[in-house]
């Protein structure tokens, strides 16, 4: 869960240092009691009102994007933001702006499933019991509340679409109610349209996001940069402007440069599981958690891609134009999400691209 949570909160297309790269492990490794079900230890449970609310947040993606990804077999986990806003300029919406909060802001997350059907999914949590969890999934109403109130979903044509789901997890806290998972399928109303013609658009979004997301925890954020955002005529114009960014080929040439310098850097990588190469870092914990009645007192976190996919990246780094159409390898070493955990360690791989691990040590 600690893994998952780390690359949702990897931001798809921001510039500079950002430490939801790898600080839900530093963060959080010790918030887990060792009970057989999830709870909080007491010290985290009684953090003050703003950071509860962060820590609900990531754990209320966490553990249901965790948990669908094995049900559905999920390969694409998209951000539901850049999605729309990858896609909108392409549809003809280049006026229709896109929310953070409140009823018009988009999904949490859009993802697609192995055999190519697409999900839309909003996450909830708490820590203030299931009375609570439940209000913000929301009634039907009328008025609709919580999550069913929320009316910028993104509908997909017959064939492509699959399930538009509210999770809500209810987070167990000592002497208190066990944690709680629950999900929901309300309608949506007001959707995003997407037509079958602009399904292979849709397709280039989320490969494009997985990748970024997948590139910037291994350590290539000039190379994330690139992919997640490459110059043409009608994407992100507005977000380029409002950064100071030049839409012009020079521009997009000199990033390309400035990339294929970075993926072909070994100097601070570390190479690991044989075939991945990316960063590790080593944390000393200030006092030892205990997995298992056993204390750890050391934690190592590797993130890489695979060898492979960055030395073809390097020849073409932002691949302008749908990357189905190109001739890029690495877009069919993609794949569903695995997580797998054992004592003192567990992983997360995406197809055979991206792998990131989780050591702890005595």
């Amino acid at each position: 869960m600690l893994l998952m949570i780390g690359y949702l909160t990897t931001p798809t297309t921001s510039t500079g240092v950002s430490l939801s790269e790898f600080w839900a492990w530093v963060r959080y490794l010790s918030a887990i009691t060792p009970d057989p079900d999830l709870r909080l230890t007491g010290s985290f449970s009684e953090l003050d009102a703003h950071q509860k609310t962060i820590l609900s947040d990531d754990f209320g993606m966490g553990a249901p994007l965790l948990w669908l990804s094995e049900r559905f077999d999920l390969d694409r986990i998209v951000d539901g933001r850049y999605f729309v806003e990858y896609l909108a300029p392409r549809l003809g919406a280049t006026q229709r702006r896109t929310a953070k909060r409140g009823p018009n802001k988009t999904p949490d997350f859009v993802a697609r499933d192995v055999s190519g059907v697409w999900h839309v999914i909003e996450c909830k949590g708490t820590q203030s019991g299931s009375e609570y969890s439940a209000r913000q999934l929301g009634h039907v109403g009328p008025p609709p509340t919580g999550g069913v109130a929320q009316k910028r979903s993104i509908v997909f044509p017959s064939g492509y679409s699959g399930q538009r789901l509210v999770s809500g997890l209810q987070i167990g806290v000592p002497h208190g109610e066990p944690s709680r998972l629950t999900i929901i399928d309300p309608e949506a109303e007001k959707p995003f349209q997407i037509l079958e013609t602009e399904m292979a658009m849709a397709d280039d979004a989320a490969t494009r996001c997985v990748v970024s997301k997948s590139l910037r925890q291994a350590g290539y954020e000039v190379a994330a940069e690139a992919i997640s955002m490459p110059y043409d005529d009608v994407f992100f114009m507005e977000r380029r402007a409002t950064a100071g960014l030049s839409d012009d080929e020079g521009t997009a040439g000199l990033r390309d440069e400035r990339a294929r310098e970075e993926l072909g850097s070994r100097e601070r990588t570390v190479q690991f599981a044989e075939k991945y190469v990316g960063r590790e870092r080593q944390f000393m914990l200030p006092r030892p958690v205990f997995v298992n009645d056993k204390p750890v007192y050391r934690v190592i976190l590797r993130q890489g891609m695979h060898k492979e996919a960055l030395d073809e990246m390097q020849s073409d780094p932002s691949i302008v134009g749908p990357l189905s159409a190109s001739s890029a390898d690495w877009v069919a070493g993609l794949g569903k999400s695995v997580s797998k955990g054992r004592e003192g360690f567990a992983s997360m791989t995406i197809g055979n691209i991206f792998r990131s691990e989780i050591i702890l040590e005595e």
